[in-house]
């Protein structure tokens, strides 16, 4: 008796598990703001490095494809064996085939931010990352192999139903159907039309079922940086007594600031604890999240470490990925918060300054000289 009920009870919750994951779509804010932040965090790389390029990627760049080969001969580094397609596509096409694809790079990252044809776009922006990075892997920070990850991941989601062209274009449809009277397509009820309808809704949960997988896959992916990166961290001796940071302020390849660095390696006991605090927060994460409240301070510390990164060892592109994909882990409701402030500053920043009209005010007669009053007439 209590066995069958407890069957009972959990394929209920499994039905019901299945029926939100394949009915609902989560984090389409969320995903949003990873379409958007990734998009134009490549843009603005793209754009920096144009003035060289073609010394970075081009057909005479120093990583030549016997170099590329060699490394992928080794084993365990294998990392991009799929997307060689660079060389073989771009790299051996000339200078002017060369020119033209990074242009259309560049245009499929605008197109991503907009959120024009997402379905289409969003592919094609995940092509363009991991080409970029296989063509060159040594050349960043490791911010594009986090964003090589988590777009691909996203061309499994509707990030285009929030935020985007596409989501604008949809609902101008739509209101335009309302006003004309039209009512939202429906397939007629005849057998054909029936079978039509189904066929309709099962593509939706389909659809939607990818969705909600991706956006798991890309909470678990960041999870399992930030433990991975707490685990190795505990490992090493100087975590552990917290002087990580000390040693780390001092390296010639993470001062870009050199008075800022040696300032902050002068306040031991601060870093001492900031060494602790982050591995405590990046082991602490995979689980802070499952909790409603306590994954706010997680965020916040993790973004205080991030934006220190970024300034002080100078790695924003990294530091910019990692903040870019926690933004999957606040819920609608901040969103909407946040959408609704941006809206309003907008608005006051962009709306025309109109100035009040002067008021006409009757001038006082009496004040006048008598030869400049009116003559009254003859009735008074």
């Amino acid at each position: 008796m209590f066995r069958q009920g407890s069957l009972t009870w959990v394929s209920a919750r499994a039905q019901n598990a299945f029926t939100r994951l394949t009915t609902r779509a989560v984090a389409l804010y969320g995903l949003a703001v990873l379409r958007i932040g990734y998009g134009s965090l490549y843009l603005i790389f793209l754009l920096h490095e144009y003035p060289k390029h073609d010394a970075l990627w081009g057909p005479d760049a120093p990583w030549t494809p016997a170099l590329n080969q060699r490394f992928a001969n080794d084993p365990g580094l294998d990392w991009f064996a799929l997307d060689r397609w660079w060389y073989t596509f771009l790299g051996h096409g000339g200078r002017t085939w060369f020119e033209v694809w990074y242009h259309v790079a560049m245009a499929l990252c605008l197109a991503a931010v907009l959120g024009w044809r997402t379905r289409v776009t969003s592919i094609g922006f995940a092509l363009t990352i991991m080409a970029f990075t296989g063509r060159n892997v040594f050349l960043t920070d490791g911010g594009d192999n986090i964003m090589g990850l988590m777009v691909i991941y996203l061309a499994f989601t509707r990030c285009g139903a929030r935020w985007s062209l596409d989501a604008r274009r949809k609902r101008r449809q739509t209101e335009a159907r309302a006003a004309r009277g039209i009512p939202e397509f429906a397939w007629p009820d005849t057998p054909g039309g029936r079978v039509w309808a189904e066929i309709d809704r099962l593509r939706d949960e389909i659809v939607t079922f990818l969705h909600n997988a991706a956006t798991l896959v890309i909470a678990a992916q960041i999870c399992v940086v930030y433990a991975a990166a707490g685990l190795y961290k505990s490992q090493g001796s100087y975590w552990q007594n917290g002087t990580a940071l000390y040693y780390t302020l001092h390296l010639d390849w993470f001062r870009p600031w050199p008075g800022l660095s040696n300032f902050m390696a002068g306040q031991s006991v601060m870093i001492a604890i900031v060494a602790y605090l982050t591995v405590f927060v990046q082991i602490a994460f995979p689980f802070a999240v499952f909790s409603r409240w306590l994954k706010y301070p997680c965020l916040a510390a993790l973004l205080g470490m991030h934006f220190s990164i970024a300034v002080v060892m100078g790695l924003p592109l990294f530091s910019a990925a990692m903040m870019v994909g926690d933004a999957v882990f606040l819920p609608e409701s901040i969103w909407l918060w946040i959408g609704r402030g941006m809206r309003r500053s907008l608005a006051r920043i962009f709306r025309p300054s109109r100035r009040a009209p002067a008021t006409l005010q009757t001038p006082d007669l009496s004040a006048l000289p008598h030869q400049a009053q009116p003559h009254k007439s003859a009735s008074h």
